[in-house]
């Protein structure tokens, strides 16, 4: 993912994205958004669902609340937490379901494809170069 996005879904969402730059013994976040920017939406969209349940803990718990990983595999978004409430994981869910149909290149409506045993989603337009056209 491009940095401005990066930096916009840190500086937006600072208690769910506190460790995006904790040390590698401590969060995979440290490598930062595993995916393309297709998919920007659907994490900004997500991590404000998730800053506002943090926001409704009480406060001397809500460190325990944090992305851990956030990045592609087998074609979908996975989203991990150190901790998450019934409530956040069914928004993780929908999230992660939603990617599914989202080409991860540029947003838009798109299936899952496999390219050289590579799973990936994408609408008809980036499909056709495969991952060449995708930022790995």
């Amino acid at each position: 993912m491009r940095k401005e996005y990066d930096e916009q879904l840190c500086r937006e969402f600072p208690n769910l994205y506190k460790n995006r730059f904790g040390s590698m013994a401590e969060t995979c976040m440290c490598w930062g958004f595993d995916c393309d920017d297709g998919w920007f939406q659907l994490i900004y969209d997500l991590s404000k669902k998730l800053e506002a349940e943090i926001l409704k803990q009480p406060e001397e718990g809500r460190q325990c609340f944090r992305a851990s990983q956030v990045k592609e595999k087998f074609g979908g978004l996975r989203f991990y937490m150190d901790s998450q409430t019934d409530e956040m994981s069914g928004f993780i869910r929908e999230a992660e379901d939603k990617s599914e149909e989202t080409c991860e290149v540029c947003g838009a409506p798109g299936k899952i494809r496999v390219h050289h045993r590579w799973y990936y989603c994408s609408c008809e337009e980036h499909e056709k170069g495969g991952l060449n056209e995708m930022e790995f």
